[in-house]
This record gives structure tokens, sequence and C-alpha cells, in this order.
């Protein structure tokens, strides 16, 4: 006779993850719980017309190719009393700007990249590590998939 945790093919089944909950809750913590998620499914009544909300814009800056080449940084402290304000801004760079390239392709330094299978995500299951390249090896490798 087989256990609750076979199948009749004999397999064991495997113990599902459980990863969200870490300790058992109390009866009134499950009675909360149960409420509040039966509360976030009620329909909240919400006019889709006639009402309009007064949320201000922030601003858009556009520099110009010699306010912004040089370090953009500058231009940004520049701007910074006037998009703190609003909370954000939006800076739309240059017609023609190319930021340089911060990545000094010739260094022996090594980092090390991780296996992003997302699917597994799901299952509670991190990255694994990858492998270990400096910038030539690795555009190499990007290149050659």
């Amino acid at each position: 006779m087989s256990s609750p945790s076979q199948r009749a093919s004999g397999r064991r089944r495997r113990k599902p993850a459980n990863p969200y909950y870490a300790s058992h809750a109390s009866t009134a913590e499950e009675k909360l719980l149960q409420q509040a998620i039966a509360n976030s499914k009620k329909d909240v009544y919400r006019p889709s017309q006639g009402v309009k909300f007064e949320i201000p814009s922030g601003p858009v800056f556009f520099p110009t190719q010699e306010e912004f080449c040089g370090n953009p940084i500058h231009y940004i402290e520049k701007i910074r009393p006037v998009a703190e304000k609003y909370g954000l801004c939006k800076i739309v760079p240059p017609a023609g700007w190319d930021p340089p390239l911060c990545v000094d392709m010739e260094s022996k330094k090594k980092f090390q990249t991780k296996e992003q299978k997302l699917h597994k995500l799901q299952e509670g299951i991190s990255f694994n590590d990858g492998e270990e390249y400096n910038a030539s090896d690795y555009l190499k490798m990007a290149q050659d998939q």
C-alpha cells in the first residue's frame, strides 16, 4: 500500500514550495486577511466621465548642445531648483547628442554574470551564478549568440 506522498506509479510526489508563508497566522490574523481580500474585491464607484483631476505637468527642459555636451550632471544641477518643486522633470537631449561609452574595453577586470531564468522565479528559485567575463570577452560572447 502506498503512502499519501506517493503516486500510483510509485514516484514520490514533490512537496509544493510555499515561500510566501514563513509562519502560521493565528485565527484572528487569518480572519483579518480574509476580510482585507474581500474588501479589495468590492466594486468602488469611480466616475469615468465628467470629473477631471487638475494635476500639473512636470517641467520639460530642452538644453542646447553647449549646455549638455560637457557634463550633463552640471546641467541637471542648474535646473534642480525648478524641478524640485514638481518632484520630477523631463530632459530632452539635443538632437545629435551621443553619450560617450564609459567602459574600458581593454580592461582585464572581470565581472560576474547571472543566469536569469525568469520562468523559475514564480517557483521561488533565484538566479544562478553565470560565467565571469571582461568587457571584450563579454562583447564577443554576446555577438556570437
